[in-house]
């Protein structure tokens, strides 16, 4: 009888712990950007003087992604 009330109450306390999750909230969805924010940021950033060295950037990340991937 014991037992039973105890493996209940160790079931409750376990099912409301599950419930209330972690309470961390993810931040990734504002860290996504549209495809009209990234164009709009890279027309500002990007201009015919330094579209060379962004173009590298951009391959040195590629580069790096390819041979990151098993």
């Amino acid at each position: 009888m014991l037992r039973g009330i105890l493996v209940t109450i160790v079931s409750v306390v376990l099912c409301a712990a599950s419930l209330g999750g972690c309470g961390k909230k993810s931040d990734q969805a504002d860290q996504v950007k549209t495809e009209a924010e990234l164009k709009t940021q890279a027309e500002k950033e990007i201009t015919e003087e330094n579209m060379d060295d962004e173009l590298a950037k951009i391959e040195e990340e590629i580069e790096a992604d390819v041979q990151a991937e098993p």
